[in-house]
């Protein structure tokens, strides 16, 4: 049996594959997991992928095998291999495993998205929710939790958060925890660390500019308030990537607020776009390790300001 699980959106897309993995795990199966975008873990060659499918275990029938971003981390022969002994195996119709193929990003046309598209039991593709497509499904998280934001109060999620989906749900999770009912504009503005929000960009000034000491008591006064350790990386990197796109377009994106321009253009010209790169994928490493418990969210966020003291602009 197979499910096919991918898309850009990945707070959406990992909720899904979570439900998906509990659900056969409860049963009782057997799991395993492999990342090939992890490099720490494990290498898996098509041996010892073969060896996976049909190996049995001990003390289950069933046995449930995750596969992570197996195609933007190997090689077209890899792949046409790996479709070859899922066809011989005839792991679409077995009984006794279950494997779900998990892409956190688009996929390309090939020969075996096209076979997972076709015997997959789910195929389920989680693109970037955009404007009405975002909006409604702010609503039916809202209802799911029982809040609801005035329009005034939605609309700022909106432009605050645009497609972030895992940062709009821990929002409104904490709103809940504050007051159920009607939330307004204003008690999100007072108890939410937002993208438009000027610590956030006091917090990048004193950064880019060098001021370690200012930098880390920002960072203890954020943690003192209770935000959340990821969700601090969160906004890092979602102004990190905007200062990557003004530094690449040297203009201002038809797409981004005027205020977020305004606060980011000045730090754009200091740091050069070599940097922003190295300085973004590092801030992507540590969301990583965070997400899959391999490291504190407090830690992870001291390390990564000592990591940009050492870089150079």
């Amino acid at each position: 049996m197979l499910y096919f699980i991918f898309g850009e959106d990945n707070f959406r897309s990992q909720k899904y594959l979570f439900e998906v993995r509990d659900f056969y795990k409860d049963k009782g199966a057997s799991f395993f997991s492999c990342d090939f975008s992890d490099k720490l873990s494990a290498s898996f060659d098509i041996s010892a992928l073969e060896d996976l499918f049909k190996s049995n275990t001990l003390f289950s029938g069933s046995k449930l095998v995750t596969i992570k971003n197996l195609f933007k981390n190997t090689n077209i022969e890899f792949r046409k291999e790996l479709l070859a002994v899922l066809k011989s195996r005839k792991i679409d119709e077995a009984k006794d495993i279950m494997v779900i193929f998990y892409e956190d990003n688009t996929v390309r046309s090939s020969s075996l998205r096209k076979w997972l598209e076709q015997k997959a039991k789910g195929v389920k593709e989680f693109p970037l929710l955009k404007k009405k497509g975002l909006e409604r499904w702010i609503i039916e998280e809202e209802q799911k939790i029982g809040l609801k934001l005035t329009p005034e109060g939605r609309q700022l999620i909106l432009i605050s958060f645009p497609s972030d989906t895992g940062s709009i749900y821990y929002s409104l999770e904490k709103l809940a925890l504050i007051k159920k009912g009607l939330i307004s504009k204003e008690l999100i503005e007072e108890n939410l660390f937002l993208p438009l929000n000027s610590n956030i960009f006091s917090f990048l000034d004193n950064l880019v500019e060098g001021n370690t000491k200012r930098t880390f008591w920002f960072l203890e006064t954020l943690m003192n308030q209770g935000i959340h350790p990821l969700y601090i990386l969160k906004m890092i990197i979602f102004q990190f990537r905007n200062l990557l796109i003004i530094k690449s377009l040297q203009a201002k994106p038809p797409s981004m607020h005027p205020f977020v321009f305004q606060k980011l253009h000045h730090l754009a010209k200091i740091i050069s776009l070599e940097a922003l790169k190295s300085i973004f994928q590092r801030l992507l490493y540590y969301d990583r390790r965070i997400k899959r418990g391999n490291i504190d969210g407090q830690v992870a966020l001291e390390m990564f300001l000592v990591d940009f003291s050492k870089q150079k602009c």
